[in-house]
């Protein structure tokens, strides 16, 4: 029996790509895909595919957001997320969620359909670039703010609760450069790519240990 395979990324390009891939694969019964986080979400319900392929970075709702929501639904879909940043912290977000397969948008076609047999099976999927972070997940989570001194969690933990570097710099009474100097080597140390809004990002997603 074929596997369905549901995809969703907002690139219509990278979206069109992995599609026309499901559709050509024989073992592989496309089924559907999404330009947008809650149109996947909307989607995956109603078609309860076996695997759904989803960008990590969409509008409205990330594929991790998605993939979180449907799990806790106890969704019988499994679940790969395809990304482009090299992320830590989305990387244990995700499986500590539950979901099984984790990619780069780099990955060729073959790790694509290689890595949705494998979860379909039930075996976790992981890009070869990223197999570090699994020896990370075996450290307690809380080690990654031990890099961290106590000025900089205490600046992460405001980020949290979505300061400026200009209100950081007032609570601190320090200057906003400070701050802004703080801010980049916490996310050096944090293993955080240059993405915009990485480290608030990290930090809401982290809420509960910065508590």
């Amino acid at each position: 029996m074929r596997i369905s395979v549901f995809n969703a990324d907002d690139h219509p390009i990278l979206r069109k790509g992995v599609s026309n891939l499901l559709t050509e694969t024989p073992d592989i019964n496309w089924v559907g895909s999404a330009e947008n986080g809650q149109d996947a979400l909307t989607k995956i319900r109603a078609i309860q595919p076996d695997v759904a392929v989803l960008d990590i970075e969409m509008p409205y709702l990330s594929g991790l957001e998605v993939a979180k929501t449907l799990i806790a639904e106890n969704s019988p879909t499994t679940f790969v997320l395809l990304t482009l940043f090299k992320d830590e912290s989305f990387f244990r977000n995700a499986m500590a969620a539950g979901i099984k397969g984790y990619l780069l948008k780099e990955s060729s076609e073959q790790e694509i359909l290689t890595c949705i047999r494998s979860v379909h099976i039930g075996k976790a999927y992981v890009n070869a670039n990223l197999t570090h972070f699994l020896l990370n997940l075996q450290q307690p989570t809380n080690s990654i703010l031990d890099k961290l001194s106590d000025h900089e969690i205490n600046i992460l933990k405001l980020i949290a609760r979505k300061k400026t570097s200009v209100e950081i710099a007032d609570m601190l009474f320090i200057s906003p450069k400070t701050v802004g100097n703080h801010r980049s080597n916490i996310g050096k140390k944090l293993n955080l790519t240059g993405e915009q809004n990485g480290l608030l990002k990290w930090a809401m997603e982290h809420r509960d240990m910065l508590a």
